[in-house]
């Protein structure tokens, strides 16, 4: 491969990379005083990562809860489930499966 060729090659390849990584932004923000880092796809990586000195939420831009649904919603790292009806069974799934109970904005 020549050396313009490679150049072009690289060039493409990070240009790629950088659009990919909008469509892959996690559902997991740890929000410190400077700001907040959205590359979580759990909610245990977040609380680590976030530790004394920050807290996690959900990445409102990334996870949409639906329009209509039950009162409570897991967020794991493919979406929002939206179908609990009381915060313990939301909790206990949210625990079991890494994610975190949410109240839906939408119900």
């Amino acid at each position: 491969m020549t050396p313009k060729r490679l150049i072009r090659f690289f060039a493409a390849l990070t240009l790629a990379s950088c659009m990919s990584s909008e469509v892959l932004a996690a559902p997991f923000c740890a929000v410190f005083s400077y700001g907040k880092q959205c590359y979580y796809y759990s909610l245990d990586a977040c609380q680590e990562a976030a530790g004394e000195s920050g807290a996690c939420v959900v990445n409102d831009e990334e996870v949409q809860a639906p329009a209509h649904g039950a009162p409570f919603c897991v967020v794991q790292s493919f979406g929002a489930q939206c179908f609990y009806y009381d915060a313990g069974s939301c909790r206990q799934a949210a625990a079991s499966s890494g994610g975190a109970c949410v109240v839906n904005p939408n119900s």
